[in-house]
């Protein structure tokens, strides 16, 4: 039997190279503040799985300077802390980017959210990558304070969510067969 580590890179191998890499992960938080920390402690577990097809940045805030390695992927997931008091487990959800959006967005800001993030990579390389936002379920963001075990669960889970995404999840072009 495989492990995860073998299955996602054998599975990252069979994926046609159209761009640098096929997924990207953007783990994004501060450090220094606890439970805001977990998007970041994602993204460093997932870079060592060293998995040939996948990338993966650990940041603390997103930055304009993303929009060129958002240009080189296929795919990306945004991971980052969720810290509404009714969320209890991982949410992923898709990031629609729509062409109106794109065309009427000022882009000015020093710190940007994932979907002022994909507008502004259409816009400077007339594409972006399909996206999704994995939040995070935490408790606290105080100063110097560790992760606490609500967000410890939360990255196992995310991990695992990340995992099986990589795994089975197929790009539309390679699902299609030539008449």
């Amino acid at each position: 039997m495989l492990s995860l580590t073998q299955t996602l890179s054998k599975k990252s191998t069979q994926i046609s190279k159209v761009f640098e890499y096929d997924f990207l992960i953007i783990g994004y938080g501060n450090d220094l503040c606890g439970d805001d920390a977990v998007g970041p402690w994602v993204a460093m577990v997932v870079e060592n799985w060293k998995l040939p097809a996948v990338k993966s940045l650990a940041v603390a805030q997103l930055a304009p300077e993303l929009t060129a390695e958002l240009a080189k992927t296929s795919y990306v997931i945004f991971v980052d802390a969720c810290g509404r008091q009714n969320i209890s487990t991982v949410q992923i959800d898709p990031i629609v980017v729509c062409e109106q959006q794109t065309s009427s967005m000022a882009f000015a800001a020093h710190s940007y959210d994932p979907l002022a993030l994909l507008n502004l990579t259409q816009r400077l390389y007339n594409r972006h990558p399909q996206a999704w936002l994995l939040q995070i379920p935490i408790e606290s963001c105080d100063l110097g304070s560790d992760l606490s075990s609500k967000a410890h669960q939360g990255c196992d889970r995310a991990l695992r969510a990340i995992g099986q995404f990589l795994v089975t999840y197929r790009r539309p072009d390679l699902c299609m067969k030539s008449a």
